[in-house]
């Protein structure tokens, strides 16, 4: 039962971060997390969905876990060494503004 409520979660996650709708892709996948803490898509999937809502720093946060579950999860490598290129880049603001 759980891994096939994971799949409807991760499917419907998948299905609002395709339609940009980052804050309820975040709240399927990390639903997910809760029933699987151990899964690396789980967490790449909720990278992407941080990332789309702008929240870099937690999107970092999911890659690096994505990568500590599994170092040739190649998609994940990617995304986080372009964000933290885009994040140098970026002028402190974010930071001034919490």
């Amino acid at each position: 039962m759980e891994q096939g409520e994971i799949e409807v979660l991760l499917e419907l996650g998948q299905s609002y971060l395709l339609n940009k709708e980052y804050e309820n892709a975040i709240k399927k996948f990390s639903e997910a997390l809760r029933i699987n803490s151990h899964d690396p898509e789980l967490y790449y999937n909720l990278g992407l969905a941080y990332e789309g809502a702008d929240k870099l720093d937690d999107a970092v946060k999911m890659y690096e876990k994505t990568l500590n579950l599994d170092k040739n999860f190649i998609n994940a490598e990617i995304q986080l060494n372009k964000l933290k290129n885009k994040m140098n880049k970026k002028p402190e603001k974010s930071k001034k503004n919490k």
